[in-house]
């Protein structure tokens, strides 16, 4: 995901992972054979496209080529030595970057429709095919890898599972089912929403009119029909997840509060049961503020080379590590051999109270925002923050150290009454001794307040924290955050909440 893919104002507070340049890489940036045409897709809609030979790829020889994708509302890199595409080129690769339709290209921007941009990118592994630089497999199949976050992570899932020839993937912050992601639990994920609603019309871009009517709906109302919400719903990608069986490389972020660890969870849980290789990063970064340390910046990069290395060019001796590493709060990298890790006892802890809440709460989050506070939208649009308002339940700590690595779980019983009936709270983590919410994350919690007896369980965000016997944790549940759709009911609840986090063994911090 390029920095480019979100409204200007909002780079500041928003963490992806990248590729830094090489060092000496601006001495390739005159290399030869770097060219810009434009790809007829399927349907005649014109795709702008960038080829980048490999640095110091002689005449006559061919190389694998890496299909570089960018994020929403963005554009194709074009620096030949900058970015994603210098070290990738350095590495011995061809890059192929494209403005995506409707940002930069033809047409609307359809969310990664497998039935459109789908389609394009298959357009755009033919023309790659008729490259005299390209490595072939067979005739009309390249040697092909695919790179690039959160747009251009979820393209490589859409494509990898419609066309046989992609080799290779590395999908960085994507997404596994949109209509989730967006719409938990039928709780709008308004605080994105604002943000990717605004970068889909600005800078020139065009969006499909469903993506334009589930912004009105979504911000206006908090829900999405019936209809958009089927439309989400079958972009999946998670359906074509089901059917890649070449290796992939998850990275998903710790504090991405658009596309949380659950979507590569998935990604990751679906591919290794197709038996493919499959190896998982957990990174502070992505969709939202690493507040924590954020450890090595070259960590991602160095993996996503080696990766390639070892399944693109095909080296059996290039080491990809342990199958499942993840970052703590210290920005220390950890290694596992499988996502989940074997459990120990979890952390548990149950506790009651009592909310009363209205539309009014919203002015918590207004009094909170910093002063020199300058974006068009809150701060906690994109990060979650601790209440003082809410229902708290202290999480006994350890006897020893350990970590907290996966999803924790919370049981809610309640009755209470509201207007309207049909609301949502929300469940955080927080670490009072440092007063983060771990992972930035909330999960809705749906209620009905209707006078009744209920209860419910929900998985929340997964989380990855290290924990010991001066860890002060807490569970808050809250009537509003601005991840989501604001509080839009009155009323008062009287609960009770137990709440499980899962405990793994401590794993050793892996080098660098």
């Amino acid at each position: 995901m390029r920095r480019r893919s979100l409204p200007s104002a909002a780079l500041a507070a928003v963490t992806v992972a990248t590729l830094a340049a090489a060092p000496g890489a601006h001495a390739e940036a005159e290399a030869a054979g770097v060219r810009t045409v434009k790809v007829a897709s399927f349907d005649g809609t014109q795709i702008l496209t960038n080829f980048f030979p490999a640095a110091n790829l002689p005449a006559g020889v061919t190389a694998p080529t890496v299909l570089l994708g960018h994020g929403w509302g963005g554009r194709a890199e074009t620096d030949p030595a900058g970015g994603q595409v210098g070290p990738l080129r350095a590495a011995g690769y061809n890059v192929v970057t494209w403005n995506a339709r409707g940002f930069g290209s033809e047409g609307a921007a359809n969310v990664d429709e497998p039935r459109v941009e789908g389609r394009d990118t298959m357009k755009l592994i033919d023309w790659i095919a008729r490259q005299r630089e390209a490595q072939l497999d067979g005739p009309g199949d390249p040697r092909l890898g695919m790179a690039g976050g959160s747009y251009g992570g979820a393209i490589q899932l859409v494509t990898a599972g419609l066309d046989k020839r992609v080799d290779v993937i590395v999908p960085v912050i994507a997404f596994n089912n949109l209509e989730r992601t967006l719409y938990r639990d039928e709780v709008y994920r308004s605080g994105w929403g604002l943000i990717l609603c605004t970068s889909g019309i600005s800078n020139g871009n065009k969006i499909a009119p469903q993506v334009q009517a589930g912004c009105v709906a979504g911000l206006a109302a908090g829900q999405l029909p019936a209809a958009l919400r089927k439309w989400f719903a079958d972009h999946g990608p998670d359906q074509l997840v089901r059917k890649i069986k070449i290796p992939t490389l998850v990275v998903q972020g710790t504090v991405d509060t658009l596309f949380p660890l659950r979507e590569g969870i998935a990604t990751y849980q679906a591919i290794k049961g197709n038996g493919a290789p499959v190896k998982m990063i957990w990174f502070c970064g992505g969709h939202g503020q690493c507040t924590t340390n954020p450890g090595a910046p070259d960590h991602v990069m160095k993996a996503t080379l080696t990766w390639f290395d070892r399944y693109l060019k095909r080296n059996p001796a290039a080491g990809t590590g342990p199958e499942f590493e993840y970052i703590d709060q210290d920005g220390a990298y950890h290694g596992a051999p499988a996502y989940p890790q074997p459990a120990l006892s979890p952390l548990k802890a149950t506790g009651a109270g009592s909310l009363a809440f209205s539309r009014l709460d919203a002015g918590e989050f207004v009094q909170a925002t910093p002063k020199d506070w300058t974006l068009p939208f809150l701060p906690s649009t994109m990060m979650a923050k601790p209440s003082a308002k809410a229902v708290n339940v202290p999480i006994p700590a350890p006897a020893s150290p350990g970590q907290t690595v996966g999803v924790p779980r919370v049981t809610l019983t309640y009755k209470g009454t509201a207007v309207p009936a049909r609301t949502a709270l929300f469940a955080q983590i927080v670490d009072q001794g440092t007063g983060t919410v771990i992972g930035n994350q909330a999960t809705p919690l749906p209620v009905t307040l209707d006078g009744r007896s209920h209860s419910l369980t929900r998985d929340l965000e997964a989380i990855s924290w290290n924990v010991t016997p001066a860890s002060r944790l807490v569970l808050q549940i809250v009537p509003i955050t601005g991840l989501f759709d604001w509080q839009r009911s009155a009323g008062l609840v009287n609960l009770q909440a137990s709440v499980s986090l899962p405990r793994v063994r401590p794993e050793t911090a892996l080098a660098g």
